[in-house]
């Protein structure tokens, strides 16, 4: 394939195809990626060649006339690898998101080898490179580079049978094969020059091909990303690092030059993605879960399992996640899934470590390389209908509709009465209704009948009296676990353990009691701001001076909450004041005095947030890491933060990372050998250590609600309401709902 045979298939101005110029042929075989069966058509990922394509080269708005994002990425890249290991999958998911999050139709289009990319970004025959690009002077020359996504270090690979080489070691006659058009030609061509005889191959071939052929032998050394080393290394065992090269290098997405609107959507995008979701893939088991430091976890938005209410998070599975997180001493991060479905593909693509949503243990599940904890609930399962109704017998089911997920463990036992009962129908419903939404179908009369556990319907009738439990079945009752990776024995046993524990036991009752035999908080309450996207009484606060300084509005709220519950007359022990807990020698410092009226307190907080903020400016900070350090800061003072920085780069710990970095450098301040040494002395580093961790759970925790809110709610406005500043500002219709919405306030 060439990009002239691209050219080829663009039609011409004023023809007939012009018109329909977006539209794509059926690739041929020899065109798709070999573990791929799709009609490209119905995933919106094709070969270059097999796209009707055509030449753009506008900003955003020329590509909203278009409504497509066309994402060009290496597909040897992604062709080499299993796909659940694909660091470019996860490339891909991201630029998705962008895509529709801008309102445009995403669209992948596979070159043949890398050295494709830039040329046809240039040419206008894509928009973007979502390809771990390596952001180098001579490709700022000719592209632009979003904001960083991470950042990398160049590795020289070889076969782990062999010696370890050394920067001094002879290498007369062995040949080091590189990726043409990568970084990894310079650093090559400098390689040999220190190493005379080396014979340097720069091919066309894919750098995770040759890795693959250092592994199999074919060849001597190759150069890799330090990320790749790490995806190549888990189906390949035999490869081993040798000199890592001490530079640093940053990975971005590029973009053609002079497109300033699609490149400020796009850092938007990535700040908040970094922020609000973890997008490294990942696989292992707890010993490596507990070096990663957290734990991800994921739930569905279910009054039972993960809901929101004034703030607070709230949920059975919840309270179990964290204190099983405490007790393994690690972060916990909560996912939620949209689609009942989802909860084991996150699993199986390495995107969540457990599963934990009242999850059935099944056979079914088990066969899909799934293992459980022990049983830590059981509940009966039955037919659900509308409140009056009697079925005496499951022959009274004849000619009645069921209606059951197919991912669900009632999808299984509705099919065994179909073999039963003749007459009886299924139909099956959206994976993305959960168990309550489903009985409220029954009950308002959209669906005729279901299968629900007594769990379940116990949980609906503290909300609503007019659906029911009309008919138990003679089955074994369903045992609720927490869904893991079969490959994670050693997790399993972590959880099985804890569950087991005495005081999680006592928990477990105290909680089941909590939520479903007599739950305080009704349902009214807890939708009636998360309907209207709200967390707080002052999100209308938040969310003005929010977007003045550029900061998430859920992020302010999360951290409002953290010091003062949403209490605007909160006072602590030291003097700080009011919603943001402003002390009143800041609040002179920003211009604001009266801390206790709301508005001004926010106006206060965010602006010295902003201060602190521009403080880690220009450091070689990624954008999330700036947001945490300016949190300890905001906590802890900035000179402790200096301080932690320092100390964190003496203990050789990353010191422009805060998460599991500064973080415990952060902790040691608190210690004589280490605060007596320090240039602002001794400081309490549990507690910005805690605060940090806090917030950015919470605030993970709101954006992961409040979208589910936003894709369950039929209310058209809410779509506007809910979404990011960066979102909302290219849509027209949001403007519309947002000009709407300050109306009726």
């Amino acid at each position: 394939m060439t990009i002239g045979a691209c050219e080829r298939r663009t039609p011409a101005a004023g023809s007939a195809d012009a018109t329909h110029d977006q539209d794509a042929r059926l690739a041929e075989r020899g065109d798709l990626r070999r573990e791929a069966g799709w009609p490209p058509e119905t995933t919106g990922e094709y070969p270059v060649a097999a796209y009707r394509n055509y030449r753009e080269t506008g900003d955003l708005d020329a590509l909203r006339k278009r409504g497509k994002l066309r994402i060009l990425v290496d597909i040897s890249n992604t062709d080499s690898l299993h796909r659940a290991a694909t660091q470019q999958d996860i490339e891909i998911d991201l630029a998705r998101q962008l895509a529709e999050h801008l309102g445009l139709e995403p669209v992948v289009l596979y070159t043949d080898n890398f050295s494709q990319l830039l040329p046809l970004l240039r040419e206008g025959k894509g928009d973007i490179v979502a390809n771990n690009l390596v952001v180098t002077p001579e490709r700022q020359s000719l592209v632009d580079f979003s904001i960083p996504t991470t950042t990398t270090h160049i590795i020289l690979v070889s076969r782990s049978d062999g010696p370890v080489v050394t920067r001094d070691a002879a290498l007369k006659g062995k040949t080091l094969a590189v990726t043409k058009g990568t970084i990894y030609e310079k650093l090559a061509q400098e390689f040999a020059q220190q190493h005379p005889g080396v014979i340097v191959k720069v091919t066309d071939r894919n750098y995770v091909d040759l890795a693959v052929d250092v592994s199999d032998g074919k060849l001597d050394f190759t150069m890799v990303e330090s990320q790749v080393f790490d995806l190549v290394s888990q189906f390949r065992h035999n490869l081993q690092k040798n000199i890592i090269f001490p530079h640093s290098y940053q990975l971005a997405w590029a973009v053609r030059q002079h497109s300033p609107m699609l490149l400020n959507a796009i850092n938007a995008a990535v700040r908040h993605i970094k922020m609000t979701r973890t997008t490294a893939r990942f696989s292992g088991d707890l010993d490596k879960i507990k070096a990663r430091g957290f734990i991800r976890a994921v739930t569905r938005n279910h009054p039972g399992s993960y809901y929101m209410w004034k703030g607070r998070i709230l949920g059975y599975e919840y309270e179990l996640l964290k204190k099983f997180a405490q007790q393994l001493d690690v972060r916990l991060e909560v996912l939620v899934a949209p689609q009942h479905s989802d909860l084991m593909t996150y699993l199986k693509d390495g995107k969540a470590d457990i599963a934990a949503a009242l999850l059935s243990i099944t056979e079914r599940r088990k066969q899909a390389d799934m293992i459980f904890s022990s049983p830590y609930m059981e509940a009966k399962v039955g037919v659900a209908g509308r409140k009056g109704e009697q079925l005496n017998s499951i022959n009274d089911l004849a000619g009645r509709t069921i209606y059951v997920r197919k991912s669900s463990s009632q999808y299984d036992a509705a099919m065994a009465l179909q073999k039963k009962v003749p007459g009886i129908k299924v139909e099956l419903i959206p994976e993305t209704l959960n168990a309550q939404q489903v009985l409220d179908k029954v009950a308002d009369g959209d669906y005729d009948l279901t299968l629900a556990d007594d769990v379940s319907v116990k949980l609906e009738h503290a909300w609503r009296a007019n659906v029911d439990y009309i008919l138990p079945l003679q089955l074994q009752s369903d045992q609720y676990g927490w869904m893991m990776r079969k490959k994670n024995p050693q997790l399993r046993r972590a959880v099985t353990q804890f569950m087991q524990g005495k005081k999680i036991t006592d928990l477990r009752k105290t909680l089941y009691h909590k939520y479903f035999d007599e739950p305080k908080i009704k349902r009214e309450e807890i939708t009636k701001l998360t309907k209207k996207g709200h967390i707080s009484p002052y999100d209308h606060l938040v969310k003005k001076y929010a977007e003045r300084y550029q900061f998430d509005w859920r992020l302010v709220v999360a951290q409002m909450f953290q010091e003062s519950s949403f209490d605007p007359q909160a006072k602590s022990w030291v003097g700080a004041r009011g919603l943001m807990q402003v002390m009143p020698d800041t609040g002179k410092q920003v211009g604001e005095k009266n801390l206790f009226d709301p508005e001004t307190s926010v106006r206060a907080g965010i602006k010295y947030l902003d201060w602190l903020h521009r403080k880690f400016e220009d450091k070689e900070i990624s954008p999330e890491n700036m947001v945490w350090f300016t949190l300890a800061a905001y906590n802890a003072g900035l000179g402790h933060v200096y301080d932690a920085q320092e100390l964190a780069e003496q203990k050789s710990w990353n010191p422009r990372v805060w998460f599991e970095n500064v973080d415990k450098a952060m902790l040691l301040l608190a210690e004589r050998e280490y605060y007596e040494r320090a240039r602002y002395g001794f400081a309490r580093g549990r507690e910005p250590f805690d605060y940090v961790r806090k917030i950015s759970e919470r605030y993970r925790t709101y954006v992961a609600l409040l979208e589910a809110f936003k894709k369950h709610n039929t209310v058209s406005s809410l779509n506007c309401t809910l979404m990011p500043a960066w979102v909302t500002s290219q849509l027209a219709d949001c403007a519309v709902d947002r000009r709407a919405a300050a109306t009726a306030r």
